[in-house]
């Protein structure tokens, strides 16, 4: 389903700045947390590999804004999800919305 809104409503919305429910983004979102932020990862390869997947899964979609979102990723990635210990360590959005 090729640009289709088929994020269903009642789930966790894993897209930050972007509409979830078109091009199935929110799978997409949920899968690249997965991979890299809730499973661990740590280290740049991992990250990179994770973000790679992230890209493809939204051109599979159709997503037109694959390149912008995978920009992104890859410039500020690091702010939500570090796993070096410094200056924090895990997903900084959930220190910063507890709730998120």
């Amino acid at each position: 389903m090729q640009g289709a809104d088929v994020c269903d409503p009642g789930q966790r919305d894993y897209c930050l700045f972007l509409n979830g429910f078109k091009y199935n983004r929110n799978g997409s979102c949920r899968r690249h947390d997965n991979a890299y932020g809730i499973a661990g990862g740590g280290r740049e390869a991992e990250r990179r590999r994770a973000d790679a997947a992230f890209f493809r899964g939204l051109r599979q979609e159709g997503d037109p804004m694959a390149v912008p979102v995978w920009l992104a990723v890859r410039t500020f990635g690091w702010f939500f999800f570090n796993y070096h210990g410094f200056p924090w360590r895990g997903q900084l959005v959930r220190k910063i919305f507890p709730r998120y």
